[in-house]
């Protein structure tokens, strides 16, 4: 049975409040160098959270959703998320199957936001992935985060009628095409919307665009 921390009601009260909470990461989940970048992949928190949650996860909606994830952790206390993407979101909260795309974790059921080892983790995607792919230890790690996110979208793509992605272009959105592109799967099968900026500046833009495909 898969049991999930953070519901829906407990995610809109965080949303009402002007409290923000941070989480320190673990050092042992904080990549600090290129070298440890390959490795975090196979930490055993790391992989028995995508095998035996992720990979597990059983669907409540007919519409999935994808956000990238924060430096800030929990996600919804972060700005991106508590002032952006869930407040764009907020109307269809309960009729979504919300995650977030991230590095080292794969896909993560937003439920899961305030969990260990969820909560607890560092992988700054400008330090150790953009910009650096001529680094065989970041084209190792990018390799494995393509394999997780095919390995999930394989399993859990016909289980939703409508596929939205708010993830930013210039990393998450790539790394998930990516994935599609290695199982042959369209992209046009995959709605994705577009934001300018940052997230909590983007709101009205992103709500929109969300009206527009029918989210709400």
């Amino acid at each position: 049975m898969v049991v999930c921390l953070l519901r829906v009601e407990k995610l809109l009260a965080i949303l009402d409040t002007n409290l923000r909470t941070r989480k320190s990461p673990v050092p042992s989940l904080t990549v600090t160098s290129f070298k440890k970048g390959p490795k975090i992949w196979n930490l055993k928190p790391v992989k028995k959270f995508f095998f035996e949650k992720s990979l597990k996860w059983v669907p409540r909606n007919d519409v999935a959703v994808f956000i990238p994830c924060s430096a800030w952790k929990p996600y919804p206390y972060s700005q991106s998320h508590k002032y952006g993407y869930l407040k764009a979101l907020r109307p269809a909260l309960e009729k979504i199957d919300l995650f977030v795309v991230s590095e080292p974790m794969g896909i993560v059921p937003y439920c899961y936001s305030d969990e260990y080892p969820v909560d607890s983790y560092e992988y700054d995607p400008y330090d150790f992935f953009i910009g650096k792919l001529r680094n065989p230890l970041v084209r190792r790690s990018l390799e494995v985060f393509i394999d997780r996110l095919a390995m999930w979208i394989k399993k859990y793509h016909n289980k939703y009628e409508k596929r939205i992605l708010i993830l930013p272009k210039s990393w998450h959105l790539k790394v998930f095409k990516k994935a599609l592109r290695k199982l042959a799967t369209p992209q046009d099968q995959y709605i994705v919307i577009a934001i300018t900026g940052r997230a909590s500046n983007s709101v009205e833009e992103m709500q929109k665009q969300l009206q527009n495909v029918g989210l709400y």
